[in-house]
């Protein structure tokens, strides 16, 4: 993969990038230390390094090819918790001294509650355990400890909210709440180069608001307004997580369904087509769209890709309106 669209991709989803960037300091920090022993003859230790890089590089691998960052998270935030209590048992009060990271990290990898409860189920266990730290000892560990992960908290809460704010004034459509333009070019790249790295199918949804011209002239652009905001709620609520919903300028929108074929793809379009049909109004009047769908060939660039789905749903709309075409 180039490095502008690993670059994209980091900057686009920043979950993953913290998980990356985790493993590669975690590489940074635990090898030389894993060496070392190894060469010490501290074999015990030498391969609880090793096998935490292996777990740790294994964790983000999944997540890069998955995209299945939340749960991959959660999972290193327990080998952070794991790798604390073995080093303390392993190396005594020398090895508390990991105790840090793991707290500051977990509060970034996973939910804040799931950090939490691990740094108190952590702290605990040592000091019941003791780690062969004097009374004194144990107690600065434990007060600085909390401390570092009170702020942790904090940090990880003001930059969370931060970065949400910051998305959604770079991501999405004020109006509608959908996913903006620039967004969609990324997300049509990346699903691209998946198709060409991985062979997974991704199909595009190309909808369009019949007649919407009508509603801003009859009924006035706050009524359009609404329009566009409710056909926004209707198509996230019944689509999966993993799609993404695009303003793509007017009343026109795309849709992109990662993982599913042409078929599937027009299964999805025509249930998006009835519910607006069914659900969506403006002075009494019933609200249709028309809709194009095409799926990404092997080796095909996304410009022709959106294209193709342009030209299927301008053969909707030559066709009758209300209706699902599929690309030549």
């Amino acid at each position: 993969m180039r490095l502008s669209a690993i670059s994209s991709r980091l900057r686009s989803d920043f979950q993953l990038a913290i998980v990356v960037c985790f493993a590669l300091v975690s590489g940074a920090m635990i090898v030389p230390f894993a060496i070392y022993r190894t060469y010490e003859g501290n074999h015990a230790v030498a391969a609880l390094d090793w096998s935490l890089i292996a777990i740790i590089w294994s964790c983000a691998a999944y997540a890069w090819r998955t995209g299945n960052v939340a749960r991959v998270g959660t999972v290193l935030a327990f080998i952070n918790f794991l790798g604390a209590l073995l080093s303390a048992e392993l190396l005594g009060v020398i090895g508390l001294f990991w105790m840090y990271a793991a707290i500051l990290s977990n509060f970034f990898l996973a939910p804040r509650m799931v950090a939490v409860i691990l740094t108190g189920v952590t702290l605990t266990i040592i000091t019941w355990h003791g780690a062969g730290a004097t009374t004194a000892q144990l107690s600065s560990f434990v007060a600085s400890s909390l401390l570092v992960g009170v702020l942790a908290y904090v940090l990880a809460n003001r930059i969370e909210a931060q970065r949400a704010r910051l998305e959604m004034l770079a991501t999405r459509d004020p109006l509608t709440g959908a996913f903006n333009r620039r967004s969609m070019t990324e997300e049509l790249a990346i699903a691209e180069q998946s198709r060409t790295r991985q062979s997974t199918s991704h199909a595009l949804l190309i909808l369009d608001i019949d007649h919407f011209k009508t509603v801003n002239d009859r009924y006035g652009h706050a009524e359009g307004d609404r329009v566009l905001g409710e056909l926004c709620s209707l198509v996230t609520q019944n689509t999966r997580a993993l799609d993404r919903f695009f303003r793509f300028g007017g009343e026109e929108f795309v849709l992109l369904l990662p993982g599913l074929t042409e078929a599937d793809a027009l299964k999805t379009a025509e249930k998006i087509r009835l519910l607006t049909a069914e659900r969506l109004q403006c002075g009494g009047q019933q609200i249709t769209i028309s809709i194009g769908v095409a799926e990404l060939r092997p080796d095909e660039a996304w410009p022709g890709w959106l294209n193709r789905a342009d030209n299927a749903l301008y053969a909707a709309k030559a066709a009758g309106r209300n209706r699902v075409m599929r690309a030549a």
